[in-house]
């Protein structure tokens, strides 16, 4: 599934910047002021005579539908190059390393940023949240997460160290042990939530950029000169670096620290464990695919699967772009009627079932191409695994938007018991799966299980909202998609006229049924404040 800001890898434009992210439905508690067991009261946090954290603005957070946009827009563009510069250095990588260098390399990246996953523990989108609807203690709550974050990213630091020492990572074991020592600046990745709080989506694209650049220098050098796997290591050290240290500049134009508070640790666990929670299975079934098949097949399937999931990582810019605005636009919709909330859920589900289901379309089409292009012949077997994961993107991009929603209204425990249960499903099938398939079984396991993950949580969404799922335009866009899928498989042509075919017979489907309209263009590009 996706948290928001689900991790991803060196290369990728999202790396160790974005924010893990989970979400809900329904106001049954919240209009009420009473709660029930699907839905988490946020505290109210008395008034302060003296906060620390600086105040807020006059205006501070407010902008209008517009301005969103074409801030949106900007951030969308900036991640676009990102995605160029990042497949770019998965190209170069992938050559130079070839299948077994490229799976063991792969494998300590996939380690790492499970452990800043795990250190996150929800802290970011509760802090992100909290933000949003208390703007004055906003420095307060912003330093408070980031010394929470940091102390449990040195300790999952400290785990990672030991099992390297042991040996736990067979071939990877050297480079998770030098991986690991990035883990602790990604707690820096915090920051990003008073820019998401303050509707300034476009920050976490630069810095994503930013860092897509630098690790594109790095890898060309090593493949030039020679350098091994631990060296690379050590280069992806220094880009986090440089990169952390241009996001607390940034940071501190818009929120400024104040100083760390045990009450508001307190606050910020009371509302985060249940999204801790959530992270570590989300971990687990999203990670551990990469060590099971590591394990039962070995590092060459590895290579083929990561191969296939870096084009879901990438393609990942899609919702990133979607739920950037609608974190803190929902964090603050109980003050809303009911129907504007009905409006704001309906186009979030619309528009990110036609994110991802027109991007599965387009990846199974060129999914042959691809592969060739940016890896070469030895990487042919990463084709199908690529097809079934496109699918998965669909269920990917609605998990986005239903765990968003949720974590933004603080309904988090159902998305806790939702996660812990498919995750225990997840891990014995791809024990099997694996075993008997390699990579092509792991995809299709990951497929089923994004699937399950982003119907579900759309639906709790929708709950938490107080909205009804737009079940016709979804399913429409559904076979759509399908149906664009089927034309493709039946008629084969070349990959540029499958690429233009497969995006007009889609994008006509989506305005015939309606499933995005006018209506839906003017509501975004309005000049009113939200």
């Amino acid at each position: 599934m996706t948290w928001p800001g689900r991790p991803t890898e060196p290369g990728d434009q999202d790396t160790m910047v974005l924010p893990v992210v989970p979400s809900s439905r329904g106001t049954t508690g919240w209009a009420a002021g009473t709660t029930d067991q699907d839905t988490m009261v946020l505290p109210v946090v008395p008034a302060d005579p003296a906060p620390t954290g600086g105040t807020a603005e006059p205006g501070d957070g407010s902008r209008s539908a517009r301005g969103l946009s074409m801030a949106t827009a900007v951030s969308l563009g900036l991640r676009l190059l990102g995605m160029v510069v990042g497949m770019a250095t998965t190209s170069v990588l992938a050559r130079y390393l070839n299948p077994d260098g490229y799976g063991v390399f792969a494998l300590a990246l996939t380690l790492g940023v499970a452990a800043a996953q795990i250190a996150d523990m929800g802290t970011t989108i509760t802090v992100s949240s909290r933000i949003a609807r208390e703007k004055e203690f906003a420095g307060r709550i912003l330093s408070t997460g980031l010394a929470i974050r940091t102390s449990m990213a040195l300790a999952a630091t400290v785990a990672l160290l030991v099992g390297a020492t042991q040996g736990l990572f067979g071939e990877s074991s050297a480079v998770v042990s030098v991986v690991a020592i990035a883990t602790p600046l990604s707690a820096a990745s915090v920051l990003t939530a008073g820019a998401t709080a303050r509707f300034r989506p476009e920050v976490s694209a630069i810095l994503a950029l930013v860092q897509g650049v630098l690790w594109l220098v790095a890898v060309v050098v090593i493949a030039q000169t020679g350098g091994d796997l631990v060296l690379l290591a050590w280069f992806f050290v220094a880009v986090v670096t440089v990169q952390t240290g241009i996001g607390v500049l940034i940071n501190r134009r818009l929120v400024p620290l104040g100083r760390p508070s045990w009450a508001e640790a307190g606050r910020i666990f009371a509302l985060s464990w249940p999204l801790a929670i959530s992270s570590l299975a989300v971990m687990a079934y999203y990670r551990l695919g990469s060590v099971i098949l590591f394990h039962l097949q070995g590092a060459a399937e590895v290579g083929y699967y990561s191969a296939a999931y870096k084009f879901l990582d990438v393609a990942q810019l899609g919702p990133v772009m979607l739920v950037a605005p609608l974190l803190p636009i929902v964090a603050t919709s109980m003050s809303m009627d009911a129907h504007r909330r009905s409006l704001i859920f309906s186009l979030a589900a619309r528009t990110g079932v036609v994110i991802g289901a027109g991007t599965a379309v387009l990846l199974i089409a060129l999914a042959p191409a691809l592969v060739a292009y940016l890896y070469g012949d030895d990487f042919g077997p990463a084709v199908t695994p690529l097809m079934l994961l496109a699918v998965a993107f669909v269920g990917v991009t609605l998990g986005y938007v239903g765990t968003t929603i949720c974590s933004a209204l603080g309904v988090v425990r159902p998305i806790a018991v939702l996660t812990v249960s498919v995750a225990a499903v997840n891990l014995a099938a791809q024990f099997w799966a694996c075993l008997h398939w390699g990579a092509t079984g792991a995809a299709a396991v990951a497929a089923g299980t994004e699937l399950v993950i982003g119907v579900a949580t759309c639906l709790l969404a929708a709950r938490a909202m107080t909205a009804r799922l737009p079940i016709r335009e979804v399913a429409s866009v559904f076979a759509a998609g399908t149906v664009t899928i089927l034309v493709l498989w039946l008629v084969r042509l070349p990959w540029p006229v499958e690429a233009v075919l497969a995006g007009g017979t889609f994008g006509a489907a989506v305005l015939v049924s309606r499933a995005l309209t006018m209506a839906d263009l003017k509501r975004v590009l309005s000049r009113k404040a939200l």
